[in-house]
């Protein structure tokens, strides 16, 4: 909602102030002058909202939630993007949430969080067993109250989330 204000806003601080001043001057502007200034502002700040995104979300998160990775996509309706991919979503640890089960020494359960632009944000628990190399990454909507998630976790290999085993195995 706030995007559509301050996109109609801006396109009045551009166009407005070029008609003024056109029409101070009596000066005729070919048609097609202020259309173009308003779709050429209103690109402008498509491409600036979507490439700052993943930036604007990581500093308004607190200082205990660090961000793991960042994903970059590339759009044919973006071409620049294929020059400079943007981030199109982005992986980000809650470090408050980090401990262990006496009964599981070896492993360590976080909550992590999956967040992309115009999508809502998925909730994970992850567990990594640092010894073996292995780590499961759950939904935490889908552990059940009462079941050992441990226990029903399919587990991957540490290669196949670096970055979750770089973080909790230091």
């Amino acid at each position: 909602m706030w995007d559509i204000i301050i996109a109609i806003c801006l396109v009045a601080v551009v166009c407005l102030p070029v008609w003024a001043i056109c029409r101070y001057l009596r000066v005729d502007l070919p048609k097609f002058v202020l259309p173009m200034l308003a779709g050429i502002s209103l690109l402008s700040f498509n491409a600036y909202m979507r490439y700052t995104w993943g930036d604007r979300t990581a500093e308004a998160f607190p200082p205990e939630v660090v961000v793991l990775k960042e994903y970059r996509h590339s759009n044919l309706f973006e071409p620049w993007t294929f020059l400079w991919p943007r981030v199109s979503h982005l992986i980000a640890a809650d470090t408050t949430q980090t401990r262990t089960n006496p009964a599981y020494p070896d492993i360590i359960m976080g909550s992590t969080v999956m967040m992309q632009e115009h999508q809502d944000t998925t909730q994970m628990s992850v567990l990594v067993n640092c010894k073996k190399g292995q780590v499961a990454v759950l939904p935490t909507k889908a552990i059940a109250q009462g079941v050992n998630p441990i226990e029903t976790a399919a587990w991957a290999d540490r290669s196949d989330f670096p970055f979750i085993a770089g973080f909790y195995c230091k």
